[in-house]
């Protein structure tokens, strides 16, 4: 049975004088149909209304089935997709519970039709918000090791919120199909987010993907490098595209192998900042 559950989050101690309002190029009538429709077809998902500063969004949440749990993986996918999209998202979304990973697979903002594409650059504000609303919604579930999946654009704005942040509270980012995005205002320089993330990152990608993304795959490598970024690693799987279509399986698998391997040597990246919210608003509620 499909189970809905609605919070909200106040982050007054961190967002307040940091977002300004909230920008009206995000097409939120599509986001508000487009969610609807998934809750109607989603019965064994738990969908949740996550709320960060007064914007509301879904997330499709699935709990881990395995023996034993090993963390949840937050996943964004990229532009004009939703948060069960039926290639790459879905079957990781519904694949990794029964390994022991959680997943929370959030709604991104998507861009108004009138807009230009170029303007996905002004979303990254509001990205920022709603992972950190899915961040303050896993560690009230107790979540310590929490790793995201980004799809091309998903993948570009986990690496952005990162850049911004002081500490970290994701620790790795299994990023698919990475590429700039040369037209997207203000400019976008994924090279030096990746030299100064210093997470354990995968980098995967087809062998047939866009060209962009195979292209500057030389360069991802060399940013890491520079960065000195030991964990990172880069993986090209052969007769992919950038969808992974008919794929999904190995895909999976690469993703699973992978964190078995950087399990072990993850920290227990606690946020002191979104646990300090969670006690205040826990002892918020618990008074008469």
């Amino acid at each position: 049975m499909r189970r809905v559950v609605t919070l909200s989050f106040i982050f007054s101690f961190f967002l307040v004088g940091t977002f300004p309002t909230i920008a009206d190029d995000i097409n939120r009538e599509w986001e508000k149909r487009t969610s609807e429709k998934l809750m109607e077809n989603l019965e064994t998902t738990e969908t949740i209304w996550l709320e960060g500063k007064g914007e509301r969004f879904l997330a499709l949440y699935e709990a881990q089935t395995n023996e034993t749990s090993y963390g949840a993986v937050i996943l964004l996918h990229s532009m004009g997709g939703h948060a069960d999209w039926p290639q790459t998202i879905s079957p990781i979304r519904n694949e990794l519970p029964k390994h022991g990973w959680s997943t929370l697979s959030i709604q991104m903002p998507v861009i108004a039709p009138e807009n230009q594409i170029e303007d996905y650059g002004t979303t990254f504000k509001q990205t920022e918000n709603r992972i950190k609303s899915a961040l303050y919604f896993l560690h009230g579930r107790e979540f310590q090791n929490i790793v995201a999946f980004g799809h091309s654009f998903g993948a570009v704005s986990v690496l952005d919120y990162l850049e911004k942040r002081k500490k970290q509270n994701i620790t790795a980012l299994v990023a698919l199909s990475l590429q700039d995005y040369p037209f997207v205002k203000p400019t976008i320089d994924i090279l030096g987010l990746i030299e100064k993330s210093k997470i354990p990152i995968l980098d995967l990608y087809g062998s047939d993907d866009y060209r962009n993304v195979i292209n500057q795959a030389p360069d991802r490598r060399l940013a890491a490098k520079k960065g000195n970024n030991i964990e990172y690693e880069q993986i090209e799987i052969e007769g992919a595209d950038h969808y992974f279509n008919g794929m999904e399986d190995l895909l999976i698998k690469q993703i699973l192998a992978w964190l078995d391997k950087v399990f072990p040597s993850m920290p227990a990246v606690i946020d002191e900042e979104l646990n300090g919210n969670l006690q205040n608003n826990n002892n918020n509620h618990s008074k008469p």
